[in-house]
C-alpha cells in the first residue's frame, strides 16, 4: 500500500456528507453507487491535499556532502 492509498484509507467520510455534495452538485436523488463513489473520490482528493502538504512542508536535504 502505498502514502496515498494510506492516507485516503484513514479519511472519514461521512455519508450524509457526500450526499450533500451530490444533491448540491445537481443529483437531487443519488444512488448507493453514486455515494459510494463520491465518497471514494473525497477521500483520494483529501489523500492528495495531505500528501501535497507534506511535499510542501518537508525539509529540504540540504548540500550535498563534498567529496
Amino acid at each position: 500500500m502505498n502514502d496515498r492509498d494510506y492516507f485516503a484509507a484513514q479519511t472519514h467520510v461521512e455519508w450524509q456528507r457526500a450526499v450533500d455534495v451530490l444533491r448540491n452538485a445537481g443529483n437531487k436523488n443519488p444512488t448507493v453507487d453514486d455515494v459510494l463513489l463520491a465518497r471514494a473520490r473525497m477521500r483520494y482528493a483529501e489523500a492528495d491535499a495531505m500528501m501535497q502538504v507534506r511535499e510542501e512542508t518537508a525539509p529540504s536535504p540540504g548540500p550535498a556532502p563534498a567529496e
